[in-house]
């Protein structure tokens, strides 16, 4: 059985069965069928299948006559080059411009998500940093029944209460004021 490497352009995908067709310029443009697409796991741990998309430039294995075999992946070209060729960085750019970015060197990882982030746990979350935590947003609701608060708590703002104030300790203002003065 002889089998070719060659080059072509992604034409038809069928995602529940993990196979593709692929054009071969090469090959006057012959359609090939339905080739597997290999997957990175397939029992216990599994994964959404890795596809191509339409119109990707790939690589596959045929057979003799250039329509049965497997798909091997996706290639660059001079016309699709990698979007980042540093050998520290891990990067995917999703088709909706969402980006995530993984800078080994620097030890620093980026989300920049075009839509909503949504975080799920059936458990504890825990957000350890070695230096400040900035949260930047128009505003935030904590939707808690009941929050701890360890350490002390600066406000530059105004501080509206809706309910009761219990104080244990003493409350100063910038004048000197304190919960133990006379009206």
């Amino acid at each position: 059985m002889t089998i070719q490497l060659e080059y072509g352009e992604v034409t038809a995908l069928d995602h529940k069965t993990c196979r593709l067709r692929v054009r071969l310029d090469d090959r006057d443009g012959l359609q090939t069928y339905w080739l597997n697409v290999p997957q990175r796991n397939t029992q216990g741990t599994k994964r959404r299948p890795l596809m191509p998309e339409l119109r990707e430039q790939v690589a596959v294995l045929l057979d003799a006559d250039g329509v049965g075999g497997v798909y091997l992946g996706g290639i660059y070209s001079t016309a699709e080059p990698p979007p980042v060729v540093d050998e520290d960085t891990d990067y995917v750019r999703f088709s909706d411009g969402t980006v995530s970015t993984y800078d080994r060197a620097a030890g620093v990882m980026t989300l920049d998500c075009v839509g909503a982030l949504l975080v799920k746990c059936g458990r504890n979350i825990t957000v350890e940093s070695s230096g400040p935590v900035v949260v930047k947003a128009l505003s935030a609701t904590l939707d808690i029944p009941q929050v701890t608060l360890n350490g002390d708590l600066r406000l530059s703002g105004n501080l509206n209460v809706d309910g009761n104030v219990d104080v244990k300790g003493t409350v100063m203002d910038i004048g000197g004021n304190s919960n133990h003065h006379d009206h």
